[in-house]
């Protein structure tokens, strides 16, 4: 899945195949390597982020191995990014395409190198881990539940366009089993908000992963029922009683995830096309998750794939 979710990532940033999906891939390959340091970059941060943070005033231990692992992104974020560039250059006499369906780096680049160069490689670190934890906790949610499986095979084989079924069952995953707890914001200036007085630059922090699951917000909040984002307002499942913000996996407003719209077309795509040629099971106990910066799924992996 993380192998998927980076050539899928660098298909759209970078415009180039990265070759992650060669049966004959090695484990010392470029690939491979910068998985493994996104694996231990987000481990690593929720030990300096959410642990004591003496790193402020001395450099730690935990701290020095953040930055060594960032260090090795960063060198190897590159060297796709700058591959991608070499190939654009190549394939069109030094010039860049005009095409409407050029990747992120060739439309940064048009404006500004440097920009170019950060956009995509925060892309390459951010929506490796994050896209294939909410493929596999959709996958193993629909697996728990043959009937919802089955209706949005329906929906994928009629050829509809809008996808309103497989878009509610996305959202009904992420709000279950969401691929980060919150969000954390510093407040700019101090708040007053239903009688609670918020400081200047103090850290707030919106835990969407447990308000997502309040009764009072979501009916039934721990069974998947993707019906619930698609029901009429006076339909018991109907979610719109929630508070707008009960369940923002990519947050909101300006800090929203800039990978959103690229993360969402990769898991739908995706979905689709297992959910198009499989029928999805689950044989054992639930899987167990890592709660770090992100929720990692961590096995045991007991999906079965039949063919239709």
């Amino acid at each position: 899945m993380n192998l998927w979710a980076l050539e899928s990532i660098g298909v759209v940033a970078l415009g180039t195949r990265l070759n992650c999906l060669n049966p004959n891939l090695c484990e010392n390959s470029e690939a491979r390597k910068l998985i493994n340091n996104i694996h231990d970059f987000f481990k690593t941060v929720g030990k300096v982020d959410f642990g004591p943070s003496p790193w402020r005033y001395f450099s730690t231990p935990n701290f020095r191995r953040a930055m060594k692992i960032y260090e090795n992104i960063e060198s190897l974020t590159r060297s796709f990014i700058y591959k991608a560039m070499k190939n654009m250059k190549n394939s069109n006499d030094g010039t860049f395409t005009s095409s409407s369906e050029k990747p992120v780096l060739e439309k940064l680049l048009q404006i500004d190198t440097r920009t170019a160069v950060i956009m995509a490689s925060d892309l390459l670190l951010a929506g490796v881990d994050t896209v294939s934890m909410t493929v596999m906790a959709t996958l193993y949610l629909l697996a728990k539940n043959p009937e919802k499986q089955m209706k949005l095979r329906q929906e994928v084989l009629n050829k509809q366009d809008q996808r309103a079924y497989l878009r509610a069952c996305l959202k009904e995953s992420m709000r279950m089993m969401p691929v980060v707890t919150g969000n954390a914001r510093v407040t700019t200036k101090e708040y007053n908000i239903m009688g609670y007085k918020i400081p200047k630059d103090v850290t707030i922090i919106l835990c969407n992963q447990f308000m997502s699951k309040i009764e009072e917000e979501y009916p039934n909040p721990d069974e998947f029922i993707p019906e619930r984002w698609l029901a009429e307002k006076d339909d018991p499942l109907y979610h719109g009683n929630a508070h707008p913000f009960s369940s923002v996996p990519f947050g909101f407003g300006t800090r929203m995830c800039i990978g959103r719209r690229i993360a969402e077309l990769e898991t739908e795509t995706f979905i689709t096309k297992v959910v198009e040629n499989f029928q999805i099971n689950w044989n054992g106990a639930p899987p167990n998750i890592a709660f770090t910066t992100i929720n990692y799924i961590t096995g045991p992996f007991n999906f079965v794939f039949n063919d239709f």
